[in-house]
């Protein structure tokens, strides 16, 4: 056993110590003061280093006196006010679904935002980062940095590296802790058996996924996706560029495309999660009534400050005297969107949307989310209740808050954890319909308007596509707590090591013939080809459930051609995010790390494709080809992710006629999904056992 072990962990040493490859982009010396600047605040948050610059700024900083560095007095006033009477306490969870946490941390991220240069942005972050509380701090300082136009181009640390406690288990937690009161290993062998090691003066604590204890259900067999720390990253990102209490119209932009962007989100991600239930054997994501009992427990393995987070069993009771009044409310909301649907039009808060129009996706989106481009701003911020807040609620399974600053937490309660229960996947899948039921009223794309005129699609290859899984370090010291003197030194030391999924570069080539020169779209999608049962699915039945890979402007001309495009390439993915001590050492270069210069809200590569099989999984890649049509001119700022002049997810943004599917510019090609190495995560650690008398 000791033989399997020692094997074990050195080949664990070998992988983890193997540097992977990332692009970085030069940067000047100004931007190099200011970005470590930025990171300097993200460090040891539950914590203050009287040593450090940041709590020299912040005494010295009278904010009271400093209403000039504003340029918007009234939010500068609402906050003064408001901190005066009194903000959420540090060392209490905060939680952007509830209303008074809700309200200061707003104000907070408005005098982030309205402060009119640099120096004032920087000065008012450290005095929040010294005064104020550290989850609040921590949610409005991300969004203003991605939202300012001074600091929009800065490098953010991953959110598991800010929080770290909501992306670990608490029996990593625990580890830390252990190591941390006993100032190391007493006894390393006894350490090691389980999954603590010392490596360069630095502890890693390996990290297992959730098992059956935490799903009492056959859902822990995806906790591998679900409680992947990029995954839930990502989605936190996704809020933090667009909060759904933002007004876009005071702040920034997308306001005519910012509802086709939530559904266009949500509609992939539950794409992505259905073909991983796919491979492992779960089938269709389930559906619930707010009236029955919701089958699919989850008692997520965390601890808040000072309770643990609320736990769901299995056929939890929805519908129970606590849960009456927002019940009441979710059923009403749900069937005012039929009855607006069927009439064929809305007309409220100054509105009047066509219901059967293809632009009123927008109106659709913004309607599910109930976001601030909906109402008013203050509306929404004071009074209007939220569809998605108050479904949270009933979800999560968690009692009433006791006041409005002390609540027992669900993982639906933050952007954290949420991608981790199931029942996240269930409410957004239920949300997803609604809005495929306006799409319904849409008219499919005819096959003029699908048809490349002059250019046929010969055939298509793909290399051989293999998923596994491999070791991924993180630091998570900011869950840890030090000394003063320990603070001086900014220490490290501890990571997590996590098995997460991965897959081998792949290239798909594309052989085209065209009789005509000009710029074309290539698209390419991958869909399940089967369904849990094994049969074949239809094409309007499956659309929802394609997945976007890539896209990308060709120039094509007249005669045969051929298009290699490499999956390190595609579009709509970023590698990992780099640790804060590697940023550091790469802005000591003046360089960053691209992709996380770049591309922070998309989704990592190493999930582009679902787990396969050792004998292959069956999907099918759809490769797609049409004239481009550049991106309109009040649309240009943001070609990032408006990249032409056609709906997000275009061509399977609507309902399908299968007919006009079959046209020489597309391509159908079953693909197969291998999977190489350990089958589950777990076994890929180093294993769990007690140890014997004579070890102790």
């Amino acid at each position: 056993m000791k033989t399997v072990l020692i094997l074990a962990g050195l080949i664990a040493l070998a992988l983890s110590s193997t540097v992977p490859e990332f692009k970085t982009t030069p940067v000047d010396a100004a931007f190099v003061e200011k970005q470590k600047k930025i990171l300097s605040l993200f460090y040891n948050v539950n914590e203050i280093n009287y040593e450090a610059e940041y709590y020299k700024v912040a005494q010295d900083f009278n904010i009271e006196a400093s209403k000039d560095c504003y340029t918007n007095m009234k939010a500068y006033e609402n906050f003064m006010m408001m901190y005066k009477v009194g903000f959420l306490p540090k060392n209490l969870e905060f939680s952007i679904f509830y209303e008074k946490m809700r309200e200061e941390a707003i104000a907070l991220f408005k005098l982030f935002y309205y402060a009119k240069d640099f120096e004032c942005f920087y000065k008012t972050a450290c005095y929040a980062r010294v005064y104020m509380n550290q989850g609040m701090f921590l949610y409005a300082y991300y969004i203003a940095i991605i939202q300012r136009s001074d600091t929009a181009s800065f490098v953010l640390p991953a959110p598991y590296e800010a929080y770290p406690q909501y992306f670990v288990n608490m029996e990593v937690k625990n580890k830390m802790d252990y190591v941390k009161m006993m100032d190391g290993c007493l006894d390393e062998k006894i350490c090691y058996n389980y999954g603590i090691i010392k490596e360069n003066e630095q502890f890693v604590m390996y990290a297992n996924y959730s098992n059956s204890l935490t799903y009492p259900n056959n859902e822990d067999r995806i906790a591998y996706l679900t409680e992947d720390v990029g995954l839930n990253a990502y989605y936190y990102y996704f809020h933090s560029h667009l909060p759904f209490w933002w007004n876009s119209g005071k702040y920034g932009a997308f306001k005519e495309r910012r509802g086709e962007i939530y559904f266009f989100f949500y509609q992939q991600l539950l794409a992505r999660y259905y073909m991983e239930r796919l491979t492992n054997g779960l089938g269709k994501i389930p559906e619930f009534s707010w009236y029955s009992p919701l089958r699919t427990g989850y008692l997520p393995p965390f601890n808040s400050f000072y309770y643990p987070f609320a736990q769901r069993s299995n056929d939890y009771e929805l519908h129970t005297e606590k849960n009456y009044e927002e019940i009441r409310f979710l059923d009403i909301y749900e069937k005012t969107f039929f009855q607006y649907l069927q009439q064929g039009h809305f007309k409220a808060f100054d509105k009047k949307i066509d219901l059967h129009s293809s632009k009123a996706v927008n109106f659709v989106g913004n309607y599910w989310q109930t976001n601030a481009d909906l109402f008013e701003e203050d509306f929404l911020q004071f009074y209007q209740r939220s569809y998605e807040v108050n479904a949270r609620r009933v979800l999560g399974a968690a009692p009433k808050p006791f006041n409005q600053y002390t609540f027992i937490p669900s993982a639906l309660d933050f952007y954290q954890t949420s991608a981790r229960d199931p029942a996240f996947y269930q409410l957004y899948k239920r949300i997803v319909q609604y809005i495929i039921e306006f799409k319904q009223y849409q008219v499919p794309y005819t096959q003029e308007a699908l048809h490349f005129v002059g250019l046929k699609i010969s055939d298509v290859k793909v290399d051989k596509m293999v998923t596994f899984f491999d070791h991924f370090d993180f630091d998570a010291f900011n869950t840890v707590y030090f000394s003063k003197e320990e603070l001086k030194s900014s220490p490290h030391g501890y990571k997590v090591r996590q098995p997460r999924l991965n897959h081998k570069p792949f290239t798909v080539t594309i052989d085209i013939k065209s009789d005509v020169a000009t710029n074309a779209v290539v698209k390419m999608f991958l869909g399940p080809k089967y369904d849990e049962n094994g049969f074949p699915f239809s094409l309007e039945d499956n659309w929802m459930n394609f997945y976007e890979l890539d896209w990308f402007v060709q120039k094509v001309n007249p005669g045969q051609s051929q298009i290699t495009r490499s999956s390190t390439d595609f579009a709509f993915f970023k590698e990992d995010s780099l640790p804060m001590a590697e940023i550091y050492k790469l802005l000591d270069q003046g360089k960053i790390p691209t992709d996380m210069f770049n591309s922070s809200d998309t989704m990592p590569s190493r999930l582009m494709l679902p787990k396969g099989t050792y004998d292959g999984f069956p999907f099918q890649l759809f490769v797609f080809v049409y004239p481009y049509e550049p991106t309109p001119k009040e649309s240009e700022p943001f070609k990032s992710v408006v990249p032409d002049n056609k709906p997000f997810g275009y061509p399977f943004d609507r309902p399908v006629l299968p007919q006009y599917f079959k046209q020489p510019n597309m391509f159908f090609k079953k693909v197969l999904v291998y999977h190489e190495g350990e089958l589950f995560p777990y076994l890929f650690n180093i294993p769990h056992y007690t140890p014997d008398k004579a070890q102790l």
